[in-house]
Protein backbone atom coordinates (compact mmCIF):
# COMPACT_ATOMS: atom_id res chain seq x y z
CA UNK A 1 0.00 0.00 0.00
CA UNK A 2 1.67 3.69 -1.02
CA UNK A 3 0.88 6.17 1.15
CA UNK A 4 0.38 9.99 0.17
CA UNK A 5 2.64 12.67 1.48
CA UNK A 6 -0.60 13.84 3.69
CA UNK A 7 -1.41 10.27 5.17
CA UNK A 8 2.23 9.90 6.26
CA UNK A 9 1.92 13.18 8.36
CA UNK A 10 -1.36 11.80 9.65
CA UNK A 11 0.16 8.38 10.75
CA UNK A 12 3.43 10.39 12.06
CA UNK A 13 0.90 13.02 14.36
CA UNK A 14 -1.49 10.70 15.52
CA UNK A 15 1.31 8.22 17.07
CA UNK A 16 3.83 10.33 18.57
CA UNK A 17 3.60 10.53 21.70
CA UNK A 18 5.86 10.82 24.92
CA UNK A 19 7.30 12.91 27.67
CA UNK A 20 9.41 15.75 27.39
CA UNK A 21 11.51 18.34 29.07
CA UNK A 22 12.29 22.66 28.01
CA UNK A 23 8.29 24.12 27.22
CA UNK A 24 7.30 20.33 28.16
CA UNK A 25 5.11 18.88 25.62
CA UNK A 26 2.14 21.33 25.20
CA UNK A 27 4.16 24.31 24.92
CA UNK A 28 6.31 22.95 22.52
CA UNK A 29 3.50 21.71 20.42
CA UNK A 30 1.68 24.86 20.68
CA UNK A 31 4.69 27.20 19.64
CA UNK A 32 4.81 25.08 16.10
CA UNK A 33 1.07 24.61 15.50
CA UNK A 34 0.77 27.95 16.45
CA UNK A 35 3.71 29.13 14.17
CA UNK A 36 2.42 26.95 10.96
CA UNK A 37 -1.47 28.42 11.16
CA UNK A 38 -0.36 31.61 11.16
CA UNK A 39 1.68 31.34 8.21
CA UNK A 40 0.15 34.03 5.40
CA UNK A 41 -0.80 32.74 2.04
CA UNK A 42 1.87 34.46 0.45
CA UNK A 43 4.03 31.38 2.08
CA UNK A 44 4.57 27.73 0.87
CA UNK A 45 1.25 26.01 0.40
CA UNK A 46 1.62 22.73 1.24
CA UNK A 47 2.24 23.81 4.87
CA UNK A 48 -1.25 25.34 5.37
CA UNK A 49 -2.97 21.61 4.78
CA UNK A 50 -4.21 19.93 8.35
CA UNK A 51 -1.82 17.30 7.82
CA UNK A 52 1.52 18.76 7.75
CA UNK A 53 0.21 21.37 10.64
CA UNK A 54 -0.39 17.94 12.69
CA UNK A 55 3.19 16.62 11.45
CA UNK A 56 4.95 19.79 13.00
CA UNK A 57 2.79 20.06 16.10
CA UNK A 58 3.77 16.98 16.75
CA UNK A 59 7.12 17.07 16.05
CA UNK A 60 7.52 19.84 18.28
CA UNK A 61 8.78 17.98 21.33
CA UNK A 62 10.90 15.70 19.24
CA UNK A 63 14.58 16.62 20.28
CA UNK A 64 13.52 16.13 24.17
CA UNK A 65 11.90 13.04 23.22
CA UNK A 66 15.56 12.10 22.52
CA UNK A 67 17.33 12.89 25.60
CA UNK A 68 19.02 10.28 27.07
CA UNK A 69 19.78 8.99 23.79
CA UNK A 70 23.46 8.12 24.19
CA UNK A 71 26.41 10.22 26.52
CA UNK A 72 27.79 11.44 23.02
CA UNK A 73 24.69 12.35 21.69
CA UNK A 74 23.51 13.94 24.77
CA UNK A 75 26.79 15.97 25.09
CA UNK A 76 26.39 16.97 21.75
CA UNK A 77 22.88 18.24 21.78
CA UNK A 78 22.10 19.42 25.29
CA UNK A 79 23.55 22.89 25.00
CA UNK A 80 21.57 23.49 21.63
CA UNK A 81 18.82 24.15 24.23
CA UNK A 82 20.24 27.01 25.50
CA UNK A 83 22.48 29.88 26.10
CA UNK A 84 23.63 31.38 29.64
CA UNK A 85 23.50 35.35 28.98
CA UNK A 86 24.36 37.51 31.57
CA UNK A 87 22.69 40.59 32.94
CA UNK A 88 24.92 42.18 30.90
CA UNK A 89 23.87 41.39 27.83
CA UNK A 90 27.20 39.21 27.02
CA UNK A 91 27.68 35.47 27.47
CA UNK A 92 30.75 34.42 29.62
CA UNK A 93 31.45 38.46 30.01
CA UNK A 94 32.93 38.41 26.66
CA UNK A 95 30.60 37.70 24.02
CA UNK A 96 27.21 40.30 23.01
CA UNK A 97 24.74 38.63 22.34
CA UNK A 98 23.95 41.68 19.73
CA UNK A 99 27.15 40.66 18.06
CA UNK A 100 28.01 37.18 17.69
CA UNK A 101 30.81 35.36 15.80
CA UNK A 102 29.61 34.47 12.51
CA UNK A 103 30.20 30.43 12.96
CA UNK A 104 30.85 28.51 15.86
CA UNK A 105 34.78 27.72 15.28
CA UNK A 106 34.96 31.56 15.95
CA UNK A 107 32.54 31.50 19.30
CA UNK A 108 34.29 28.46 20.32
CA UNK A 109 37.25 30.67 20.18
CA UNK A 110 35.91 33.43 21.91
CA UNK A 111 34.60 31.46 24.57
CA UNK A 112 37.84 29.58 25.27
CA UNK A 113 39.76 32.88 25.69
CA UNK A 114 37.02 33.46 28.54
CA UNK A 115 38.13 30.00 29.99
CA UNK A 116 34.98 28.59 29.13
CA UNK A 117 33.37 26.68 25.97
CA UNK A 118 29.83 26.10 23.82
CA UNK A 119 29.43 22.99 26.06
CA UNK A 120 29.22 24.79 29.24
CA UNK A 121 27.62 27.89 28.20
CA UNK A 122 25.70 26.77 25.34
CA UNK A 123 24.96 27.65 21.17
CA UNK A 124 21.23 28.10 21.30
CA UNK A 125 21.56 31.04 19.05
CA UNK A 126 23.78 28.97 16.50
CA UNK A 127 21.00 25.77 16.65
CA UNK A 128 18.54 28.09 15.28
CA UNK A 129 20.89 30.30 12.64
CA UNK A 130 21.68 26.48 11.71
CA UNK A 131 18.49 25.44 11.01
CA UNK A 132 17.15 28.56 9.01
CA UNK A 133 19.71 27.76 6.70
CA UNK A 134 19.35 24.68 6.18
CA UNK A 135 15.29 25.29 6.02
CA UNK A 136 15.98 28.14 3.20
CA UNK A 137 17.94 25.14 1.16
CA UNK A 138 14.64 23.18 1.99
CA UNK A 139 12.66 25.86 0.29
CA UNK A 140 15.26 26.32 -2.66
CA UNK A 141 14.99 22.86 -3.99
CA UNK A 142 11.18 23.03 -3.53
CA UNK A 143 10.90 25.61 -5.50
CA UNK A 144 13.04 24.38 -7.95
CA UNK A 145 11.66 21.00 -8.11
CA UNK A 146 7.97 22.05 -8.11
CA UNK A 147 8.98 25.07 -11.46
CA UNK A 148 10.68 21.95 -13.44
CA UNK A 149 8.43 18.87 -12.67
CA UNK A 150 5.45 21.60 -15.19
CA UNK A 151 8.38 22.31 -17.58
CA UNK A 152 11.10 19.86 -17.94
CA UNK A 153 10.99 18.87 -21.65
CA UNK A 154 11.00 15.06 -20.93
CA UNK A 155 7.74 13.51 -18.97
CA UNK A 156 10.23 11.22 -17.29
CA UNK A 157 12.13 13.82 -16.04
CA UNK A 158 8.75 15.54 -15.19
CA UNK A 159 7.84 12.31 -12.98
CA UNK A 160 10.58 12.18 -11.22
CA UNK A 161 10.84 15.47 -10.48
CA UNK A 162 7.26 15.36 -8.97
CA UNK A 163 8.37 12.47 -6.69
CA UNK A 164 11.61 14.99 -5.79
CA UNK A 165 8.74 17.53 -5.22
CA UNK A 166 6.78 14.98 -2.86
CA UNK A 167 9.95 14.06 -0.85
CA UNK A 168 11.42 17.57 -0.28
CA UNK A 169 8.09 18.52 0.97
CA UNK A 170 8.08 15.63 3.77
CA UNK A 171 12.00 17.04 4.52
CA UNK A 172 10.55 20.51 5.02
CA UNK A 173 7.46 19.25 7.32
CA UNK A 174 10.01 17.42 9.50
CA UNK A 175 12.77 19.87 9.44
CA UNK A 176 10.55 22.66 10.19
CA UNK A 177 8.88 20.52 13.04
CA UNK A 178 12.49 19.84 14.75
CA UNK A 179 13.94 23.45 14.37
CA UNK A 180 10.64 24.70 16.21
CA UNK A 181 12.06 23.16 19.33
CA UNK A 182 15.03 25.32 19.32
CA UNK A 183 13.08 28.42 18.64
CA UNK A 184 11.02 27.63 20.81
CA UNK A 185 13.49 27.20 23.89
CA UNK A 186 14.53 31.03 22.76
CA UNK A 187 11.44 32.35 24.16
CA UNK A 188 12.10 30.78 27.09
CA UNK A 189 13.68 33.40 29.60
CA UNK A 190 15.33 30.62 31.83
CA UNK A 191 17.23 29.11 28.57
CA UNK A 192 18.59 32.32 27.90
CA UNK A 193 19.92 33.34 31.13
CA UNK A 194 23.08 32.45 33.87
CA UNK A 195 19.77 32.63 36.37
CA UNK A 196 18.34 29.19 34.79
CA UNK A 197 17.11 27.28 37.42
CA UNK A 198 17.08 29.89 40.77
CA UNK A 199 19.21 33.10 40.96
CA UNK A 200 22.38 30.94 41.45
CA UNK A 201 25.36 32.68 43.01
CA UNK A 202 24.76 36.55 42.32
CA UNK A 203 24.23 39.85 43.21
CA UNK A 204 20.59 39.40 44.62
CA UNK A 205 19.18 42.57 46.04
CA UNK A 206 15.53 41.67 45.28
CA UNK A 207 15.76 38.57 47.01
CA UNK A 208 15.20 36.01 44.25
CA UNK A 209 14.58 32.62 44.76
CA UNK A 210 17.15 30.24 45.00
CA UNK A 211 14.79 26.83 44.76
CA UNK A 212 14.45 25.25 41.36
CA UNK A 213 11.90 26.84 39.05
CA UNK A 214 12.77 25.67 35.76
CA UNK A 215 11.07 22.73 35.34
CA UNK A 216 7.81 23.91 37.35
CA UNK A 217 7.51 26.77 35.31
CA UNK A 218 7.98 25.53 31.41
CA UNK A 219 6.25 22.06 32.63
CA UNK A 220 3.22 22.14 35.04
CA UNK A 221 2.95 25.77 34.60
CA UNK A 222 2.47 25.94 30.68
CA UNK A 223 0.45 22.66 30.29
CA UNK A 224 -2.11 23.60 33.02
CA UNK A 225 -2.64 27.94 32.32
CA UNK A 226 -1.38 28.31 28.54
CA UNK A 227 -3.90 27.47 26.33
CA UNK A 228 -3.51 27.07 22.45
CA UNK A 229 -6.32 29.64 21.90
CA UNK A 230 -4.82 32.39 24.32
CA UNK A 231 -1.21 31.46 21.76
CA UNK A 232 -2.94 31.96 19.00
CA UNK A 233 -4.50 35.61 20.04
CA UNK A 234 -0.85 36.41 20.81
CA UNK A 235 0.69 35.96 17.02
CA UNK A 236 0.21 38.91 16.19
CA UNK A 237 0.50 39.24 11.48
CA UNK A 238 3.99 39.29 10.23
CA UNK A 239 5.27 42.72 9.55
CA UNK A 240 8.49 42.68 8.47
CA UNK A 241 8.90 43.36 3.58
CA UNK A 242 11.05 40.31 2.22
CA UNK A 243 14.55 41.02 1.81
CA UNK A 244 16.15 41.49 -1.51
CA UNK A 245 19.20 40.24 -1.20
CA UNK A 246 20.40 36.27 0.22
CA UNK A 247 21.21 36.83 3.43
CA UNK A 248 24.24 36.28 5.14
CA UNK A 249 25.10 34.20 8.18
CA UNK A 250 26.24 37.76 10.34
CA UNK A 251 22.70 38.89 9.25
CA UNK A 252 20.50 35.85 10.39
CA UNK A 253 22.30 36.01 13.90
CA UNK A 254 22.16 39.67 14.04
CA UNK A 255 18.33 38.51 13.84
CA UNK A 256 18.44 35.91 16.34
CA UNK A 257 20.43 37.48 18.46
CA UNK A 258 17.87 40.07 19.19
CA UNK A 259 15.15 37.77 19.35
CA UNK A 260 17.10 36.30 22.61
CA UNK A 261 18.41 39.74 24.08
CA UNK A 262 14.16 40.30 23.71
CA UNK A 263 13.53 37.02 26.00
CA UNK A 264 16.31 37.65 28.36
CA UNK A 265 14.84 40.85 29.15
CA UNK A 266 11.74 39.02 30.73
CA UNK A 267 14.15 37.45 33.67
CA UNK A 268 13.43 39.58 36.29
CA UNK A 269 9.49 39.62 35.84
CA UNK A 270 9.54 35.90 35.71
CA UNK A 271 11.35 36.03 39.06
CA UNK A 272 9.26 38.85 40.43
CA UNK A 273 6.11 36.60 39.37
CA UNK A 274 7.36 33.78 41.42
CA UNK A 275 8.56 36.31 44.51
CA UNK A 276 5.27 36.68 44.86
CA UNK A 277 3.13 34.01 44.34
CA UNK A 278 2.21 34.18 41.20
CA UNK A 279 2.59 30.96 39.63
CA UNK A 280 1.80 28.91 42.60
CA UNK A 281 -1.75 30.84 42.44
CA UNK A 282 -1.74 30.89 39.13
CA UNK A 283 -2.33 34.69 39.01
CA UNK A 284 -3.70 36.67 35.74
CA UNK A 285 -0.26 38.11 35.43
CA UNK A 286 1.54 34.98 35.61
CA UNK A 287 -0.66 33.08 32.94
CA UNK A 288 -0.54 36.01 30.53
CA UNK A 289 2.98 36.48 31.48
CA UNK A 290 3.38 32.59 30.67
CA UNK A 291 0.79 32.96 27.15
CA UNK A 292 2.95 35.80 26.29
CA UNK A 293 6.05 34.27 26.29
CA UNK A 294 5.05 31.40 24.36
CA UNK A 295 3.46 33.34 21.36
CA UNK A 296 6.58 34.98 21.21
CA UNK A 297 8.50 31.46 20.37
CA UNK A 298 5.43 30.81 17.89
CA UNK A 299 5.72 34.60 16.59
CA UNK A 300 9.42 33.88 15.88
CA UNK A 301 9.35 30.67 14.03
CA UNK A 302 6.44 31.76 12.08
CA UNK A 303 8.63 34.90 11.03
CA UNK A 304 11.89 33.04 10.52
CA UNK A 305 10.02 30.34 8.45
CA UNK A 306 8.59 33.01 6.43
CA UNK A 307 12.02 34.57 5.73
CA UNK A 308 13.17 31.46 4.92
CA UNK A 309 10.72 31.06 2.22
CA UNK A 310 11.26 34.36 0.86
CA UNK A 311 14.71 34.49 1.04
CA UNK A 312 15.17 31.14 -1.33
CA UNK A 313 13.96 32.58 -4.22
CA UNK A 314 17.80 33.91 -3.83
CA UNK A 315 19.19 30.77 -2.76
CA UNK A 316 20.70 27.95 -5.42
CA UNK A 317 20.42 24.36 -5.31
CA UNK A 318 22.41 21.30 -7.14
CA UNK A 319 26.21 20.86 -8.30
CA UNK A 320 27.62 22.70 -9.54
CA UNK A 321 25.24 24.98 -7.71
CA UNK A 322 22.60 26.88 -10.24
CA UNK A 323 20.48 30.17 -8.87
CA UNK A 324 16.93 29.18 -8.17
CA UNK A 325 15.81 32.52 -10.22
CA UNK A 326 17.32 31.50 -13.77
CA UNK A 327 15.54 28.42 -13.03
CA UNK A 328 12.02 29.89 -12.75
CA UNK A 329 12.77 32.36 -15.57
CA UNK A 330 13.30 29.41 -17.41
CA UNK A 331 17.10 30.59 -18.51
CA UNK A 332 18.08 27.39 -17.14
CA UNK A 333 16.52 23.65 -17.41
CA UNK A 334 18.43 21.09 -15.30
CA UNK A 335 18.00 17.60 -15.57
CA UNK A 336 17.64 15.61 -12.40
CA UNK A 337 21.60 14.33 -12.22
CA UNK A 338 22.21 18.21 -11.84
CA UNK A 339 20.62 17.44 -7.97
CA UNK A 340 22.90 14.23 -7.70
CA UNK A 341 21.94 10.90 -7.56
CA UNK A 342 23.14 10.12 -11.53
Amino acid sequence: MKLSVAALCLVFAATAQGSALAWGTPGHQEINAAATRALPASGPVFLQSPAAVATVESLGPEEDRLKGAGYSWDRDDDPAHYVDLGDDGTIAGTISIRRLPDDMETYERALAAAGTDPYRVGYLPYAIADGWEQLRKDFAYWRAFNYLQAHSPQPAYRLRFVKARELREMLIVHDIGIWGHFVGDGSQPLHVSVHYNGWGKYDNPKGYTQAPIHAPFEGAFVRDHVTPAGVAHDVTAPGQPPPSHLLGQSEILAAVGAYLAATESHVDRLYDIERTGGFREASPAAVTFATQRVADGARELRDLTLLAWQNSIDASVGYPEISVRSILSGGVVPEPGAFGGD
